[in-house]
């Protein structure tokens, strides 16, 4: 049975969620020996899809992704083998990305019909949540995660409301969690150091750090080329920074997982 990875932040707009989950699910799926799926359930738009360069809003978009898995669901055809049908690839047997749908609201039942077959079929699935916790969707998301990626900026005001329990749902108080810091700047008095002595919290913080090398990629629609590219990750490299941050959450997932590493090479 595969592992829920759910990226959530208590705000939206600012904890990174989307692009924090595409970048750790990319170097997971180059680092180690499994098949992870990742997908998302916002209830508008997502660039999820689009930092991947994958033409999910083009032509055939009506017969992929949870738009066409619905149908199947309704049927109730669906199995955990057909899953794959309905995704793209992003890494070949490492990381496949299912789009999400052109409906304006996503139904409860579609979304646990399809995760729940997903999990028969890959390692890993990482999903880009709603932020905030008045969605039903999201909510059931929080609770059913093996692990919760909370995404929040580097700002005191959201680090206070979170850490002071008004912005930190009833539903995370028993789940295992990874605290992400998002655009990480290693100079400001807001170290995670200094995050942890100020709330004096003993969960686990990580930094992930700003790259313009990553934001740029991001911005020309190509993740996987980026990860690809910069695989080995080598000091001399100029996004060492960002990525060995990135490896750091990656160990911890995998021992939380059960998932080794592989020296086995990646094809895009």
């Amino acid at each position: 049975m595969g592992k829920q990875i759910v990226s959530w932040s208590p705000i939206h707009g600012q904890g990174g969620t989307t692009v924090n989950v595409a970048a750790l699910a990319s170097m997971f799926a180059i680092e180690y020996s499994s098949h992870s799926l990742i997908t998302h359930t916002q209830l508008t738009y997502s660039p999820l899809e689009l930092l991947f360069g994958k033409g999910n809003y083009a032509k055939g978009f009506e017969t992929s992704g949870m738009t066409g898995l619905e149908r199947l669901v309704k049927s109730q055809r669906l199995k955990p083998e057909t899953v794959r049908d309905y995704t793209e690839t992003v890494y070949a047997k490492r990381l496949d990305i299912l789009a999400g749908t052109k409906n304006k609201a996503y139904d409860n039942g579609l979304v646990e019909a399809v995760l729940s077959n997903a999990s028969d079929a890959y390692d890993l699935i990482w999903i880009d949540a709603h932020s905030g916790s008045r969605n039903e969707i999201t909510n059931n998301l929080l609770q059913e995660a093996d692990i919760v990626l909370v995404n929040l900026p580097q700002n005191r005001f959201v680090l206070d409301r979170f850490f002071s329990g008004k912005d930190f749902p009833e539903i995370l108080k028993d789940k295992e969690l990874i605290i992400l810091i998002s655009s990480y700047d290693e100079n400001s008095s807001f170290s995670v150091k200094s995050i942890k002595r100020l709330y004096k919290t003993k969960l686990s913080i990580y930094p992930i750090l700003y790259s313009h090398q990553f934001k740029d990629a991001a911005n020309h629609q190509q993740l996987s080329e980026f990860f690809y590219k910069y695989k080995d990750n080598r000091k001399e490299q100029p996004a060492y920074d960002y990525i060995h941050s990135l490896k750091a959450v990656n160990k911890v997932i995998a021992k939380k997982t059960g998932l080794s590493s592989s020296g086995e090479d990646v094809d895009e």
